[in-house]
């Protein structure tokens, strides 16, 4: 049980924001839990947090769905962690291209703002591993939070998203206006966005359809019973060979429902038999 549960103030909403999306708020993230519902009771002036609480019931979904998207973390950025792309466009792609079963299909889990489909899909481009009568890939991007798959569709971007972009593919993909920069239509337009719950994903996807599923920076809000419950998903999504990518910091050691890890040029990732 979370320490946060046992709050009589906050403990009930982090309970049922438990029950419904899996997320737990620990150490200093239970903190931020507390800042952020107190301003969140600030705002629609409630005389105090315990009030709010108290009403929430009332207020219906929608402001749990809203308290969601304050609490979550959505920090993200062009080419992070950019070794997991290199081994899928580099070492799989290829392969999975060569087997002519159909378009190839990616899934984006927990995508925020975008950054992380948008980059697969320039990388693609780049290396030509798209158009020229190759079956156009698939590749969704799915996140509980409704605000930033809005920010995610527009693909307009300020500097901090683009922190880790180089020179030639800023030159090459993006387009000032204003402050911001846009990413360029033809490559905006290969990927799909949808509002998905991760929890609750038993009957949302095909099974063994995705060869490469990203879900990086995602499971460490989960404990371990969400985290096992959500990978079992993941992997059923999966095709015979294909790959779970979680954050280089992340490890599925103590999940049994992970498949094995294996070793592709030196980048981790977890692929199914």
């Amino acid at each position: 049980m979370s320490e946060l549960w046992r709050d009589p103030v906050f403990g009930p909403v982090a309970s049922e924001l438990y029950r419904r999306c899996g997320l737990v708020f620990e150490g200093g993230q239970s903190h931020l839990f507390r800042r952020r519902v107190e301003r969140r009771a600030e705002d629609l002036g409630y005389p105090s947090a315990a009030a709010y609480v108290s009403g929430l019931a009332a207020r219906g979904d929608a402001e749990l769905d809203l308290l969601v998207e304050l609490l979550t973390v959505n920090e993200t950025y062009f080419f992070r962690e950019e070794e997991h792309f290199h081994a899928v466009v580099g070492e799989l792609w290829p392969s999975w291209a060569r087997g002519g079963h159909g378009p190839i299909r990616v899934w984006s889990a927990g995508s925020s703002i975008g950054c992380e489909a948008y980059t697969l899909a320039i990388l693609l481009r780049e290396k030509g591993l798209v158009g020229a009568g190759r079956p156009a890939p698939e590749i969704l991007a799915t996140d509980i939070n409704r605000r930033v798959l809005e920010e995610a569709q527009a693909a307009l971007y300020g500097e901090f998203s683009l922190r880790n972009t180089s020179a030639y593919f800023r030159s090459k993909y993006f387009r000032p206006e204003g402050q911001q920069v846009r990413l360029v239509p033809e490559v905006a337009s290969m990927v799909t966005f949808r509002k998905l719950n991760l929890l609750t994903l038993e009957g949302s996807m095909p099974a063994g359809g995705f060869h490469v599923i990203f879900c990086r920076n995602v499971l460490i809000y989960f404990d371990v019973a969400a985290k096992r419950r959500t990978i079992e998903a993941l992997v059923k999504a999966l095709r015979p060979g294909g790959v779970l990518i979680v954050g280089r910091s992340e490890s599925l050691f103590n999940v049994p429902e992970a498949p094995p890890l294996v070793n592709l040029g030196g980048t981790l990732l977890y692929r199914k038999p």
